[in-house]
Protein backbone atom coordinates (compact mmCIF):
# COMPACT_ATOMS: atom_id res chain seq x y z
CA UNK A 1 0.00 0.00 0.00
CA UNK A 2 1.72 3.24 -0.93
CA UNK A 3 0.47 6.97 -0.70
CA UNK A 4 0.22 9.52 -3.73
CA UNK A 5 -0.57 12.97 -3.31
CA UNK A 6 -1.56 12.94 -7.69
CA UNK A 7 -3.76 15.55 -9.03
CA UNK A 8 -5.94 14.12 -11.86
CA UNK A 9 -7.93 16.36 -13.61
CA UNK A 10 -11.01 15.59 -16.50
CA UNK A 11 -13.61 17.99 -17.63
CA UNK A 12 -17.00 16.56 -19.16
CA UNK A 13 -16.66 20.00 -21.57
CA UNK A 14 -14.25 23.08 -20.33
CA UNK A 15 -16.83 25.50 -22.40
CA UNK A 16 -19.18 27.54 -20.48
CA UNK A 17 -23.01 26.70 -22.14
CA UNK A 18 -26.27 27.87 -20.99
CA UNK A 19 -28.24 25.16 -19.29
CA UNK A 20 -30.31 23.18 -21.59
CA UNK A 21 -34.66 22.13 -21.40
CA UNK A 22 -35.19 25.85 -20.15
CA UNK A 23 -36.72 25.56 -16.84
CA UNK A 24 -37.11 29.15 -16.39
CA UNK A 25 -38.64 29.72 -13.00
CA UNK A 26 -36.45 30.74 -9.63
CA UNK A 27 -36.64 33.15 -6.70
CA UNK A 28 -34.57 36.35 -6.05
CA UNK A 29 -33.63 35.76 -2.40
CA UNK A 30 -32.24 38.17 0.73
CA UNK A 31 -30.00 36.31 2.21
CA UNK A 32 -28.43 33.07 1.79
CA UNK A 33 -30.09 31.34 4.44
CA UNK A 34 -33.43 31.34 2.65
CA UNK A 35 -32.10 28.36 0.15
CA UNK A 36 -33.50 26.20 2.70
CA UNK A 37 -36.98 27.62 2.45
CA UNK A 38 -37.12 28.76 -1.39
CA UNK A 39 -35.64 25.36 -2.67
CA UNK A 40 -38.94 23.76 -1.92
CA UNK A 41 -40.69 26.58 -4.53
CA UNK A 42 -38.01 27.12 -6.96
CA UNK A 43 -37.71 23.29 -8.31
CA UNK A 44 -41.54 22.52 -7.32
CA UNK A 45 -43.73 20.48 -9.17
CA UNK A 46 -41.17 18.44 -11.52
CA UNK A 47 -38.88 21.31 -11.67
CA UNK A 48 -35.29 20.48 -11.67
CA UNK A 49 -32.16 23.36 -11.37
CA UNK A 50 -33.94 26.53 -10.96
CA UNK A 51 -32.30 29.55 -10.21
CA UNK A 52 -31.59 32.22 -7.55
CA UNK A 53 -30.39 35.53 -7.74
CA UNK A 54 -28.60 36.84 -4.64
CA UNK A 55 -26.69 39.89 -4.10
CA UNK A 56 -23.12 40.03 -2.87
CA UNK A 57 -21.49 42.68 -0.99
CA UNK A 58 -18.31 43.81 -0.33
CA UNK A 59 -18.23 44.16 3.22
CA UNK A 60 -20.24 40.41 3.61
CA UNK A 61 -17.23 38.25 2.20
CA UNK A 62 -17.30 35.31 5.10
CA UNK A 63 -16.06 32.53 3.11
CA UNK A 64 -17.59 29.80 5.19
CA UNK A 65 -21.00 31.38 4.73
CA UNK A 66 -21.08 31.64 1.19
CA UNK A 67 -19.18 28.10 0.19
CA UNK A 68 -22.25 26.77 2.40
CA UNK A 69 -24.96 28.61 0.07
CA UNK A 70 -23.40 27.15 -2.83
CA UNK A 71 -23.02 23.43 -1.13
CA UNK A 72 -26.70 24.29 -0.66
CA UNK A 73 -27.29 24.83 -4.42
CA UNK A 74 -25.47 22.26 -5.01
CA UNK A 75 -27.71 19.77 -3.08
CA UNK A 76 -30.85 21.38 -3.89
CA UNK A 77 -29.74 21.28 -7.43
CA UNK A 78 -30.30 25.34 -8.00
CA UNK A 79 -27.95 27.72 -10.44
CA UNK A 80 -27.14 30.94 -8.98
CA UNK A 81 -26.99 34.11 -10.34
CA UNK A 82 -25.10 36.40 -8.28
CA UNK A 83 -24.70 40.32 -8.30
CA UNK A 84 -22.25 42.20 -7.11
CA UNK A 85 -22.66 45.04 -4.54
CA UNK A 86 -20.01 47.35 -2.67
CA UNK A 87 -21.78 48.50 0.84
CA UNK A 88 -23.69 51.46 2.16
CA UNK A 89 -22.75 54.81 3.10
CA UNK A 90 -24.64 58.12 3.76
CA UNK A 91 -27.65 56.12 2.02
CA UNK A 92 -25.83 55.49 -1.21
CA UNK A 93 -23.95 52.80 -2.59
CA UNK A 94 -20.82 53.36 -2.74
CA UNK A 95 -18.94 53.54 -6.38
CA UNK A 96 -16.98 50.15 -6.66
CA UNK A 97 -13.42 50.76 -7.32
CA UNK A 98 -10.57 48.19 -8.94
CA UNK A 99 -9.68 46.65 -5.78
CA UNK A 100 -13.47 46.41 -4.50
CA UNK A 101 -13.76 44.33 -7.86
CA UNK A 102 -10.13 42.34 -7.35
CA UNK A 103 -11.60 41.84 -4.00
CA UNK A 104 -15.34 40.11 -4.63
CA UNK A 105 -13.15 38.46 -8.07
CA UNK A 106 -11.37 36.57 -5.87
CA UNK A 107 -13.23 35.44 -3.39
CA UNK A 108 -15.66 34.21 -5.93
CA UNK A 109 -13.12 32.69 -7.35
CA UNK A 110 -11.89 30.69 -4.51
CA UNK A 111 -15.49 29.04 -3.94
CA UNK A 112 -16.15 26.35 -5.37
CA UNK A 113 -19.66 26.55 -7.58
CA UNK A 114 -22.36 24.14 -7.92
CA UNK A 115 -22.19 24.62 -11.55
CA UNK A 116 -20.67 25.97 -14.77
CA UNK A 117 -21.06 28.74 -16.24
CA UNK A 118 -20.69 30.68 -13.27
CA UNK A 119 -23.60 33.76 -13.49
CA UNK A 120 -22.14 37.46 -12.61
CA UNK A 121 -23.97 41.07 -12.58
CA UNK A 122 -21.92 43.48 -12.04
CA UNK A 123 -23.81 46.12 -9.90
CA UNK A 124 -27.41 47.35 -9.99
CA UNK A 125 -29.51 50.08 -11.81
CA UNK A 126 -26.70 52.56 -12.57
CA UNK A 127 -29.16 55.11 -14.07
CA UNK A 128 -30.29 55.70 -10.35
CA UNK A 129 -27.81 57.83 -8.22
CA UNK A 130 -28.66 56.60 -5.05
CA UNK A 131 -27.16 52.76 -7.10
CA UNK A 132 -23.38 54.83 -7.80
CA UNK A 133 -22.58 56.66 -4.92
CA UNK A 134 -25.03 59.62 -5.02
CA UNK A 135 -23.88 60.56 -8.81
CA UNK A 136 -24.63 59.20 -12.45
CA UNK A 137 -21.45 58.84 -13.87
CA UNK A 138 -22.23 56.77 -16.95
CA UNK A 139 -18.70 56.96 -18.40
CA UNK A 140 -16.87 55.58 -14.82
CA UNK A 141 -19.55 52.72 -14.81
CA UNK A 142 -18.64 51.50 -18.48
CA UNK A 143 -14.90 51.55 -17.53
CA UNK A 144 -15.41 50.08 -13.96
CA UNK A 145 -17.82 47.16 -15.73
CA UNK A 146 -15.08 46.83 -18.34
CA UNK A 147 -12.45 45.81 -15.79
CA UNK A 148 -14.82 43.97 -14.39
CA UNK A 149 -15.33 41.47 -17.03
CA UNK A 150 -12.05 41.27 -18.03
CA UNK A 151 -10.75 40.72 -14.33
CA UNK A 152 -13.58 37.50 -13.82
CA UNK A 153 -12.67 36.37 -17.16
CA UNK A 154 -9.30 36.04 -16.61
CA UNK A 155 -9.07 34.17 -13.46
CA UNK A 156 -11.78 31.89 -14.62
CA UNK A 157 -13.18 31.40 -18.23
CA UNK A 158 -16.04 29.97 -16.70
CA UNK A 159 -17.81 33.13 -15.40
CA UNK A 160 -20.54 34.34 -17.41
CA UNK A 161 -20.87 38.41 -17.16
CA UNK A 162 -24.21 39.66 -17.34
CA UNK A 163 -25.05 43.38 -18.15
CA UNK A 164 -25.65 45.75 -15.38
CA UNK A 165 -29.97 45.62 -15.58
CA UNK A 166 -31.34 49.13 -15.63
CA UNK A 167 -34.20 51.15 -14.15
CA UNK A 168 -36.39 51.07 -17.49
CA UNK A 169 -38.85 53.10 -16.29
CA UNK A 170 -36.60 55.87 -15.22
CA UNK A 171 -36.79 59.12 -16.92
CA UNK A 172 -33.92 61.95 -17.76
CA UNK A 173 -34.21 63.54 -14.42
CA UNK A 174 -31.05 64.56 -13.33
CA UNK A 175 -28.94 64.39 -11.41
CA UNK A 176 -31.06 61.48 -9.67
CA UNK A 177 -32.22 59.29 -12.65
CA UNK A 178 -31.14 58.88 -16.13
CA UNK A 179 -33.53 56.93 -18.67
CA UNK A 180 -32.34 53.66 -20.13
CA UNK A 181 -31.91 54.85 -23.86
CA UNK A 182 -29.78 57.42 -22.69
CA UNK A 183 -27.41 55.12 -20.36
CA UNK A 184 -27.50 52.16 -23.49
CA UNK A 185 -26.41 55.18 -26.12
CA UNK A 186 -23.88 56.98 -23.80
CA UNK A 187 -22.22 53.80 -23.44
CA UNK A 188 -22.06 52.58 -26.92
CA UNK A 189 -20.65 56.39 -27.83
CA UNK A 190 -17.93 55.86 -24.98
CA UNK A 191 -16.81 52.48 -25.37
CA UNK A 192 -18.65 49.66 -27.06
CA UNK A 193 -16.53 47.36 -25.74
CA UNK A 194 -18.88 46.79 -23.06
CA UNK A 195 -21.30 45.05 -25.28
CA UNK A 196 -18.77 42.71 -26.55
CA UNK A 197 -17.66 41.51 -23.15
CA UNK A 198 -21.29 41.39 -21.78
CA UNK A 199 -22.74 37.24 -22.08
CA UNK A 200 -26.57 37.76 -21.47
CA UNK A 201 -28.97 40.86 -20.56
CA UNK A 202 -30.19 40.92 -17.43
CA UNK A 203 -32.93 42.85 -17.25
CA UNK A 204 -35.89 44.25 -14.67
CA UNK A 205 -38.72 43.69 -16.99
CA UNK A 206 -41.56 45.28 -14.46
CA UNK A 207 -44.60 45.99 -15.43
CA UNK A 208 -44.85 49.53 -15.27
CA UNK A 209 -45.43 52.64 -14.97
CA UNK A 210 -46.18 52.14 -11.03
CA UNK A 211 -46.02 48.06 -11.28
CA UNK A 212 -49.66 47.57 -12.28
CA UNK A 213 -49.37 46.57 -15.84
CA UNK A 214 -50.61 43.48 -17.20
CA UNK A 215 -49.28 40.55 -18.47
CA UNK A 216 -50.61 41.74 -21.52
CA UNK A 217 -48.89 44.60 -22.07
CA UNK A 218 -45.64 45.40 -24.20
CA UNK A 219 -43.00 47.86 -24.85
CA UNK A 220 -40.26 49.05 -22.81
CA UNK A 221 -42.32 49.47 -19.12
CA UNK A 222 -43.32 45.91 -19.80
CA UNK A 223 -42.79 42.64 -18.77
CA UNK A 224 -41.36 42.26 -22.36
CA UNK A 225 -39.24 45.20 -21.53
CA UNK A 226 -35.93 42.78 -22.02
CA UNK A 227 -37.64 43.04 -26.33
CA UNK A 228 -37.08 46.71 -26.05
CA UNK A 229 -33.71 46.40 -24.78
CA UNK A 230 -32.47 44.15 -27.05
CA UNK A 231 -34.00 46.02 -29.99
CA UNK A 232 -32.55 49.13 -29.17
CA UNK A 233 -28.70 48.13 -28.40
CA UNK A 234 -29.39 46.40 -32.07
CA UNK A 235 -29.85 49.83 -33.60
CA UNK A 236 -27.42 50.94 -32.22
CA UNK A 237 -24.94 48.78 -34.12
CA UNK A 238 -24.53 45.98 -31.30
CA UNK A 239 -24.53 42.75 -33.41
CA UNK A 240 -24.24 40.15 -30.76
CA UNK A 241 -26.95 37.75 -29.64
CA UNK A 242 -27.91 37.57 -26.17
CA UNK A 243 -29.88 35.28 -24.01
CA UNK A 244 -32.09 36.99 -21.46
CA UNK A 245 -31.74 36.77 -17.50
CA UNK A 246 -34.93 38.49 -16.01
CA UNK A 247 -33.44 39.01 -12.81
CA UNK A 248 -36.19 41.43 -11.23
CA UNK A 249 -39.66 41.17 -12.42
CA UNK A 250 -43.17 40.39 -10.46
CA UNK A 251 -45.91 42.64 -9.36
CA UNK A 252 -46.11 44.15 -5.72
CA UNK A 253 -49.36 43.19 -3.98
CA UNK A 254 -51.68 45.23 -1.41
CA UNK A 255 -50.82 43.69 1.76
CA UNK A 256 -47.48 44.91 3.77
CA UNK A 257 -46.51 46.71 6.88
CA UNK A 258 -49.23 49.25 5.64
CA UNK A 259 -51.74 48.15 3.51
CA UNK A 260 -51.31 49.60 -0.42
CA UNK A 261 -54.48 50.13 -2.23
CA UNK A 262 -52.68 51.12 -5.33
CA UNK A 263 -51.51 47.46 -5.63
CA UNK A 264 -53.18 44.04 -6.72
CA UNK A 265 -54.90 41.83 -4.08
CA UNK A 266 -52.19 38.85 -3.74
CA UNK A 267 -54.00 36.17 -5.78
CA UNK A 268 -54.48 38.88 -8.78
CA UNK A 269 -50.74 39.43 -8.46
CA UNK A 270 -49.99 35.64 -8.33
CA UNK A 271 -52.19 35.21 -11.63
CA UNK A 272 -50.64 37.66 -13.19
CA UNK A 273 -47.13 36.01 -12.56
CA UNK A 274 -48.73 32.96 -13.99
CA UNK A 275 -49.34 34.29 -17.07
CA UNK A 276 -46.02 35.78 -17.45
CA UNK A 277 -44.47 33.02 -16.66
CA UNK A 278 -46.07 31.79 -19.70
CA UNK A 279 -45.02 33.83 -21.99
CA UNK A 280 -41.46 34.03 -20.65
CA UNK A 281 -41.14 30.40 -20.91
CA UNK A 282 -42.24 30.33 -24.90
CA UNK A 283 -39.80 33.06 -25.66
CA UNK A 284 -36.31 30.54 -26.18
CA UNK A 285 -34.45 33.77 -25.21
CA UNK A 286 -35.47 34.02 -21.69
CA UNK A 287 -32.94 31.38 -19.41
CA UNK A 288 -34.04 32.71 -16.44
CA UNK A 289 -37.31 34.81 -14.26
CA UNK A 290 -35.98 35.05 -10.72
CA UNK A 291 -39.11 37.42 -9.52
CA UNK A 292 -38.50 40.09 -6.99
CA UNK A 293 -38.82 39.30 -3.62
CA UNK A 294 -38.81 36.05 -1.63
CA UNK A 295 -38.05 37.26 1.65
CA UNK A 296 -38.40 40.82 2.98
CA UNK A 297 -41.87 41.50 4.58
CA UNK A 298 -40.14 45.01 5.59
CA UNK A 299 -40.26 48.18 4.49
CA UNK A 300 -39.37 49.00 1.65
CA UNK A 301 -39.94 45.82 -0.42
CA UNK A 302 -42.79 44.31 2.09
CA UNK A 303 -45.49 44.67 -0.78
CA UNK A 304 -42.88 42.62 -2.97
CA UNK A 305 -42.53 39.82 -0.30
CA UNK A 306 -43.94 36.93 -1.22
CA UNK A 307 -43.41 35.65 2.60
CA UNK A 308 -45.54 37.73 5.04
CA UNK A 309 -44.18 39.08 8.60
CA UNK A 310 -44.77 35.83 10.18
CA UNK A 311 -42.48 34.37 7.63
CA UNK A 312 -45.26 32.25 6.19
CA UNK A 313 -45.98 32.26 2.47
CA UNK A 314 -48.74 34.07 0.87
CA UNK A 315 -51.51 31.22 0.21
CA UNK A 316 -51.94 32.37 -3.07
CA UNK A 317 -48.27 32.01 -4.35
CA UNK A 318 -49.43 28.70 -4.13
CA UNK A 319 -50.95 28.71 -7.60
CA UNK A 320 -47.37 29.62 -8.74
CA UNK A 321 -45.51 26.67 -6.82
CA UNK A 322 -48.18 24.06 -8.64
CA UNK A 323 -47.57 25.33 -12.02
CA UNK A 324 -45.38 22.45 -13.78
CA UNK A 325 -41.70 23.11 -14.51
CA UNK A 326 -39.33 22.17 -16.59
CA UNK A 327 -35.55 20.19 -15.72
CA UNK A 328 -32.42 21.76 -16.56
CA UNK A 329 -29.05 19.95 -16.96
CA UNK A 330 -26.41 21.78 -16.44
CA UNK A 331 -22.70 21.17 -16.87
CA UNK A 332 -20.52 20.44 -13.70
CA UNK A 333 -16.72 19.64 -13.53
CA UNK A 334 -15.76 16.53 -12.39
CA UNK A 335 -12.39 16.63 -10.62
CA UNK A 336 -10.41 14.36 -8.43
CA UNK A 337 -7.12 13.63 -6.36
CA UNK A 338 -5.79 10.09 -6.21
CA UNK A 339 -5.02 9.40 -2.15
CA UNK A 340 -4.18 6.12 -2.28
CA UNK A 341 -4.00 2.76 -4.35
CA UNK A 342 -4.04 -0.20 -2.09
CA UNK A 343 -3.11 -3.77 -4.04
CA UNK A 344 -1.46 -6.95 -2.75
CA UNK A 345 1.87 -7.26 -1.88
CA UNK A 346 2.25 -10.70 -3.84
CA UNK A 347 0.15 -10.79 -7.08
CA UNK A 348 -0.27 -14.17 -8.98
CA UNK A 349 -0.62 -14.09 -12.96
CA UNK A 350 -3.75 -16.08 -13.86
CA UNK A 351 -5.85 -15.46 -10.89
CA UNK A 352 -8.59 -12.79 -10.12
CA UNK A 353 -7.09 -10.10 -8.05
CA UNK A 354 -9.13 -7.58 -5.63
CA UNK A 355 -7.26 -3.82 -5.16
CA UNK A 356 -8.72 -0.87 -4.36
CA UNK A 357 -7.87 2.81 -4.90
CA UNK A 358 -8.82 6.10 -2.51
CA UNK A 359 -10.43 8.79 -4.24
CA UNK A 360 -11.27 12.43 -2.99
CA UNK A 361 -13.84 14.49 -4.81
CA UNK A 362 -12.29 17.97 -5.30
CA UNK A 363 -14.99 18.78 -8.86
CA UNK A 364 -18.53 20.39 -9.03
CA UNK A 365 -20.92 17.30 -9.13
CA UNK A 366 -22.29 14.65 -6.34
CA UNK A 367 -20.91 11.37 -7.23
CA UNK A 368 -23.32 8.76 -6.90
CA UNK A 369 -25.79 11.82 -8.32
CA UNK A 370 -24.21 11.62 -11.63
CA UNK A 371 -22.03 8.77 -13.01
CA UNK A 372 -18.95 8.72 -12.31
CA UNK A 373 -16.57 5.28 -13.85
CA UNK A 374 -12.94 5.86 -15.13
CA UNK A 375 -12.27 3.15 -17.95
CA UNK A 376 -9.35 0.99 -17.60
CA UNK A 377 -6.18 1.83 -19.31
CA UNK A 378 -3.75 -1.06 -18.46
CA UNK A 379 -1.08 -3.09 -20.23
CA UNK A 380 -1.90 -5.43 -23.02
CA UNK A 381 -1.44 -8.46 -20.76
CA UNK A 382 -3.60 -7.32 -17.77
CA UNK A 383 -7.22 -7.03 -17.53
CA UNK A 384 -9.23 -4.85 -15.21
CA UNK A 385 -12.62 -3.24 -14.11
CA UNK A 386 -13.20 0.15 -14.26
CA UNK A 387 -13.02 2.33 -11.23
CA UNK A 388 -17.13 2.87 -10.60
CA UNK A 389 -18.75 4.98 -7.63
CA UNK A 390 -22.04 2.81 -6.45
CA UNK A 391 -25.19 5.46 -5.73
CA UNK A 392 -23.99 6.68 -2.27
CA UNK A 393 -23.37 10.40 -2.96
CA UNK A 394 -19.40 11.85 -2.47
CA UNK A 395 -20.01 15.15 -2.08
CA UNK A 396 -16.83 17.64 -3.06
CA UNK A 397 -14.03 17.50 -0.34
CA UNK A 398 -15.23 13.92 0.65
CA UNK A 399 -13.34 10.45 -0.05
CA UNK A 400 -14.63 7.44 -1.18
CA UNK A 401 -12.82 3.95 -1.73
CA UNK A 402 -13.71 2.29 -5.06
CA UNK A 403 -12.74 -1.47 -5.47
CA UNK A 404 -11.46 -3.38 -8.46
CA UNK A 405 -10.86 -6.35 -9.95
CA UNK A 406 -7.97 -7.24 -12.09
CA UNK A 407 -6.30 -10.24 -13.72
CA UNK A 408 -2.53 -10.73 -15.17
CA UNK A 409 -2.87 -12.90 -17.99
CA UNK A 410 0.83 -13.31 -19.28
CA UNK A 411 4.09 -12.09 -19.12
CA UNK A 412 5.04 -8.76 -20.31
CA UNK A 413 8.44 -6.99 -19.70
CA UNK A 414 6.55 -3.85 -18.56
CA UNK A 415 2.90 -4.46 -16.67
CA UNK A 416 0.83 -1.94 -15.36
CA UNK A 417 -2.29 -1.19 -14.13
CA UNK A 418 -4.60 2.35 -14.76
CA UNK A 419 -7.55 4.05 -15.47
CA UNK A 420 -8.32 7.33 -18.10
CA UNK A 421 -6.90 10.37 -16.59
CA UNK A 422 -4.36 8.39 -13.94
CA UNK A 423 -1.11 7.46 -13.46
CA UNK A 424 0.65 3.62 -14.68
CA UNK A 425 0.81 1.86 -11.84
CA UNK A 426 3.67 -0.45 -12.47
CA UNK A 427 4.03 -4.07 -11.61
CA UNK A 428 6.88 -6.54 -12.06
CA UNK A 429 7.41 -10.06 -12.23
CA UNK A 430 9.93 -11.79 -10.07
CA UNK A 431 11.66 -12.77 -13.23
CA UNK A 432 10.69 -13.66 -17.16
CA UNK A 433 9.79 -17.18 -15.57
CA UNK A 434 8.19 -16.40 -12.35
CA UNK A 435 4.14 -16.42 -11.76
CA UNK A 436 4.34 -14.22 -8.94
CA UNK A 437 4.18 -10.57 -9.37
CA UNK A 438 4.62 -7.48 -7.15
CA UNK A 439 3.99 -3.45 -7.35
CA UNK A 440 7.21 -2.00 -8.79
CA UNK A 441 6.98 0.60 -5.75
CA UNK A 442 5.39 -1.79 -3.27
CA UNK A 443 6.20 -0.96 0.24
CA UNK A 444 8.78 -4.22 1.10
CA UNK A 445 10.57 -2.98 -1.54
CA UNK A 446 10.08 0.59 -0.19
CA UNK A 447 11.42 -0.70 3.18
CA UNK A 448 14.50 -2.28 1.82
CA UNK A 449 15.37 0.60 0.23
CA UNK A 450 15.34 2.51 3.44
CA UNK A 451 16.87 -0.43 5.17
CA UNK A 452 19.72 -0.14 3.18
CA UNK A 453 20.37 3.64 2.89
CA UNK A 454 20.39 3.48 7.17
CA UNK A 455 22.99 0.90 7.07
CA UNK A 456 25.25 2.48 5.09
Amino acid sequence: MFLFCLLAIFFLNINPILASDRNIFGLHLTQTADINSAEQIINSSNGDWGYVTLVIRTDQLDKSTWQEFFDNCRKYHIIPIIRLATSMENNYWKIPQEEDIDKLAEFLNSLNWPIIPQYIIPFNEINHAAEWGGTIDIQKFTDIAIYTANKFKDLNPNFFILSTPLDLAAANNLPDTKSASSVYQEIYSYNPQYFQLIDGLASHSYPNHGYIGTPNDSGQHSIRGYLWELDFIKKLGVDKKYSVFITETGWPHREGVKKNNQFYSVKTSADFLIKALEIWQKDEQVIAVTPFIYNYPQAPFDHFSWLDSQEKLFREYQSVIDLPKGQNHPQQINKFEILKINLPLLIFSQRDQGGSIDLKNIGQSIWGETNFCLEAQTSNNITSTPLCTDNSPVTPGKTTRIPFQFKINSYQEKSYLGWSDTPQYEISSLSPTSTIYQPKDNLWRRFKSWLKVFLS
